[in-house]
């Protein structure tokens, strides 16, 4: 257990924020606001407000669980080309206000998205500790996942191949697409952002590559695993299967290329008829001008009668879809910086078979609390669910295991309040 001396005025600040927005970010902050509150801090959360109604530069003031949010109002409107998704005059002009008369001891900066980086600044300014956790590689990259068009993963930023991915992504923005200039500026940009920063946070060391690359200084670095809601997933029964019913898979996240579903269908219809059945579970949206992966998806899906797509799930529908699963795949192409949804089915008992890609692999040991398979092999990914398929009693032994490898929100937030507490102080 960690020792905060003294309770502590944090302001949380992020792209968004629950019930409005539902994202992996936004509810690793919930998490956090109630179980910072939870242990006396004063909790405050400065968020992103996508509303339609409310000129751009609102704040708006309510309380959810107890903690007070502010939520910026900001579509992405006027935008005219790259830089203009990282610095805005107008939500710098709009945060300045929210400070104003209001007293903290330390910031925690989880996204930028919709925000403006220019806060960073701000609290530098004001001589404001600044903690800014990288959940994703959006400070290097706008797509946010080193993940290029051509389905490659992308293990450090390059100027021209930045340049050419970009174009490819907005050639509308502006027209003709992002200049090698512009790209230069999220590049130079990034190396001022964590000049501001007082001390950054990674979930996983394995993050760090590219943006030690960048220039990010090493000293500022901590290494803070993110928690699961442990005590949510406690209660859920292990799994049981009926001799000779087929294995049931999940797949939970949000349905885009880089998340890998594709390959997981492939490797379903590798498998014999009746061996195993997929369940999607997520949100699908446009990926970066592309609307159409859904529809491919789910036609592929269609040449087997076991594969359903859900939809999309709120927090509060995770238990009851994890108990009806014996497995969950986590297929993922890109470097993910943490995985949650393989901790989650962890920690409701639940078998994993996961990419050995970025932190993910930091979630299991393969053969002790799940399978690993390299990303991108539909053959190796349909050999490990064939596997579990015939032995009943390894899905509940991985399941079992994976129940006590998960860390808890609790013991992430005491580690975090301590680091907080130890940059008041200097």
């Amino acid at each position: 257990m960690w020792n905060v001396p003294r309770r502590l005025a944090i302001l949380l600040v992020a792209n968004g924020y629950p019930p409005e927005s539902v994202g992996g970010v936004e509810q690793h902050v919930q998490g956090l606001a109630r179980c910072l509150a939870e242990r006396g801090h004063r909790v405050q959360v400065y968020a992103r407000s996508g509303r339609a109604d409310g000129e751009p530069g609102t704040l708006v003031e309510e309380r959810i669980d107890g903690i007070p949010v502010t939520r910026v109002v900001y579509r992405y409107e006027g935008n005219r080309d790259l830089r203009d998704l990282y610095t805005c005059n107008l939500l710098d002009a709009a945060f300045t206000r929210h400070l104003a008369g209001r007293s903290f001891d330390v910031a925690h900066v989880h996204h930028f998205s919709g925000i403006s980086t220019g806060i960073v600044r701000e609290l530098r300014t004001r001589a404001l500790p600044c903690v800014l956790t990288l959940h994703d590689y959006w400070l290097l990259c706008p797509r946010g996942q080193m993940w290029h068009p051509r389905g490659e993963r992308c293990e450090q930023v390059e100027l021209a191949r930045c340049t050419g991915c970009l174009r490819s992504t907005w050639p509308q923005w502006p027209p003709g697409g992002p200049t090698e200039a512009m790209v230069g500026f999220v590049h130079e940009h990034a190396r001022a952002v964590f000049e501001d920063a007082t001390a950054v946070v990674v979930p996983s060391a394995r993050a760090l590559a590219p943006f030690r690359a960048a220039g990010l200084p090493a000293a500022r670095v901590h290494v803070v695993e993110n928690g699961v809601d442990v005590a949510a997933l406690a209660g859920i029964a292990p799994p049981t299967r009926a001799a000779g019913a087929p294995l049931r898979v999940g797949y939970l996240g949000s349905v885009i290329p880089s998340k890998g579903l594709a390959v997981l269908i492939e490797a379903l219809h590798a498998l014999p008829s009746g061996r195993a059945e997929l369940h999607v579970h997520g949100n699908a949206f446009p990926y970066f001008e592309d609307a159409t992966y859904l529809e491919r998806a789910l036609a592929a899906m269609k040449r087997r009668d076991a594969m359903t797509y859900h939809g999309a799930y709120a927090a509060a529908d995770l238990p009851g879809i994890l108990a009806g699963l014996d497995v969950v795949a986590v297929p993922a192409l890109w470097n993910e910086v943490f995985g949650l949804t393989a901790r989650e089915a962890m920690a409701a008992g639940r078998a994993v078979v996961a990419s050995r890609v970025g932190g993910l692999q930091d979630a299991l040991e393969d053969g002790r609390q799940g399978l690993l398979v390299p990303p991108g092999d539909a053959q190796a990914l349909a050999a490990a669910l064939h596997r579990l398929a015939l032995d009943p009693e390894l899905v509940a032994r991985l399941g079992r295991a994976g129940r006590t490898r998960v860390r808890s929100l609790q013991a992430m937030t005491d580690e975090l309040a301590t680091l907080y507490a130890g940059l008041c102080r200097t």
